[in-house]
């Protein structure tokens, strides 16, 4: 049986060093920090898993400069036969001479820096079990956790001290060329393939040709993710051209704006010019009513005062056509009315409507406009231009108290 050595190397001093194109997750405090590489980063956070729990075992190195340490994730074997007591891992003696046979096959050059664990749900408060493995398996410098949800919800990791583990609230995932992990990626694949081939020769009926093809397209989705991804951090964010487009569409909108304002003030003073227009076109209509109504109370006096006189009504007659006439050469009508009221007979006078003197009629409760037009001008017919003359829209809706102004 293979020794097994869980001693950690111990850390040289080494010169600065420092990835250039890194993704910050979190804050970053202390005087430590932790390098992930994207290709073990998008590794864990595949999508193509499907078990509750996954564990894998970090592999890289520590660098530590003016009492600086920096800890470089390099790779990650994923751990399928692993154990559980509960709900935490259990990493027996076998299981490490796995992870050693692994490491001398696929990252020769680098060691075990901690261990990580997918699971899918709500995160659990285990950090009694976690500090256990840790001292146990893990000692300090070499006890990196990272705990993560599968879906991506939370994301915790721990860093191995001498009084116990340390959540850190950040991290740094960066690019570089990773030829090690490339390597596991292509044989973790093939493995995959061949174990769901094997399968389907012993178990044909599990499997059929478009679960093959499901699993192809989830792995092609996962190397364009990474794919994505690099070229976002090489490129140095997104491209410009949403941003151009953004701006030249923000100023298309605000000259829209400027054009409407001034179209819009533009408008105002032509409807204030209509409404002028209008109401003094009305008012003329009111007046040309008026008098045709007074040379019409004229005539009907006139017909009544000769139809009871005879020939002196129709010299009377004859007086009010003349008043009637000289009301048309300049007169107004109310002079006129005047004039026939006085050529009448005292019992014959024609009555002057007390609201038309003071010209406006106060609503009481009850009225409507029919009503109103009747008592005051006699007819109906006066609802339309009484609407009018005080904008009312609905002839309907006037309320006790209302001043209406007569025409």
């Amino acid at each position: 049986m293979i020794e097994i050595v869980k001693e950690p190397r111990p850390m040289e001093e080494e010169p600065d060093y420092a990835p250039k194109n890194v993704k910050q997750i979190g804050t970053l405090q202390g005087d430590t920090v932790v390098y992930i590489e994207d290709y073990v980063y998008r590794f864990l956070h595949s999508d193509t898993r499907k078990k509750e729990r996954q564990v894998f075992v970090f592999l890289g190195g520590i660098r530590t400069c003016n009492e600086k340490k920096r800890i470089f994730i390099r790779g990650a074997l994923e751990l399928e036969e692993i154990s559980y007591g509960g709900f935490m891992p259990v990493f027996s003696d076998d299981m490490w001479d796995q992870i050693y046979r692994l490491t001398r096959e696929y990252f020769p050059e680098q060691v075990v820096v901690g261990w990580a664990m997918q699971s899918m749900g709500t995160q659990k408060k285990e950090e009694p079990e976690l500090e256990k493995i840790s001292k146990r398996h893990f000692p300090e410098g070499h006890g990196n956790v990272l705990l993560y949800d599968a879906y991506g919800d939370w994301e915790t990791m721990y860093l191995s001290q001498k009084d116990g583990l340390e959540a850190l609230p950040g991290f740094l995932v960066y690019y570089e060329k990773n030829t090690a992990m490339s390597d596991y990626l292509s044989a973790y694949h093939a493995k995959k393939e061949d174990g769901e081939a094997e399968e389907q020769k012993a178990y044909p009926e599990r499997f059929c040709v478009h679960d093959e093809m499901k699993y192809k397209e989830e792995v092609r989705q996962d190397t364009e993710a990474m794919a994505r991804y690099r070229a976002y951090v090489n490129g140095g964010g997104r491209s410009k051209k949403p941003r151009v487009a953004m701006s030249i569409a923000l100023v298309a909108a605000m000259l829209l704006c400027g054009v409407l304002i001034q179209n819009y003030a533009k408008l105002s003073d032509m409807q204030q010019t209509v409404e002028t227009l209008s109401r003094q076109k009305a008012q003329a209509e009111e007046e040309d009513k008026k008098t045709d109504i007074v040379q019409e109370t004229i005539s009907k006096a006139a017909t009544e005062l000769a139809q009871k006189d005879g020939d002196s009504g129709q010299g009377a007659q004859e007086s009010v056509s003349g008043q009637t006439a000289q009301a048309d050469d300049g007169g107004n009508g109310q002079g006129a009315q005047e004039t026939a009221a006085a050529a009448l007979p005292q019992e014959q006078a024609v009555p002057e409507n007390p609201y038309l003197q003071q010209g406006y009629y106060i609503v009481e409760q009850g009225d409507k406009l029919t009503d109103i037009s009747r008592r005051i001008y006699g007819t109906e017919d006066k609802v339309a231009e009484i609407c009018q003359y005080n904008n009312i829209a609905d002839m309907d809706h006037i309320c006790t108290g209302d001043k209406l102004l007569l025409p």
